[in-house]
């Protein structure tokens, strides 16, 4: 690689840059701590006419999970069905040896949720939005 260098902004090949430098970084990541083993979790809570009701995006890679998203509908919030989902999920990264659950929240979502499901708070982002914040919480599961 040449000592001379350039930054540039991708636009028309974002997508394309974005996927080799994530390829690059997977790479070196394996090097360090072995395969990344990476799966992508997805639960869904359909309606009897398949219409969403909610659902749970993560990614479950090494011995950890991370949720990146959690969304019930309002007419089934406080119900149950989050943690449901949550239950499910944690049941999903036991069964391929996983032990470490992780995600984050906005201090206008459900904070309280994840700490009654037994998550710690481990960082909080004062300030984004203004007037809020984002807090990453972390489950060690037995």
């Amino acid at each position: 690689m040449s000592a001379t260098y350039r930054i540039a902004r991708e636009s028309a090949e974002a997508e394309r840059v974005g996927g080799e430098i994530l390829a690059e970084l997977l790479k070196f990541n394996a090097a360090q701590a072995g395969p990344l083993n990476m799966e992508r979790l997805v639960l869904s809570v359909r309606a009897a006419d398949e219409s969403l009701l909610g659902g749970l995006v993560a990614v479950q890679y090494w011995n950890g999970m991370f949720v990146d998203l959690l969304w019930v509908h309002e007419s089934l919030r406080r119900s149950g069905v989050g943690t449901e989902l949550m239950t499910r999920a944690e049941q999903l990264l036991r069964a391929r040896g996983g032990d470490v659950v992780f995600l984050s929240t906005w201090s206008f979502q459900a904070p309280r949720f994840y700490e009654k499901l037994g998550y710690s708070p481990f960082g909080t982002l004062h300030g984004l939005p203004a007037g809020g914040s984002r807090t990453w919480y972390v489950k060690r599961l037995k």
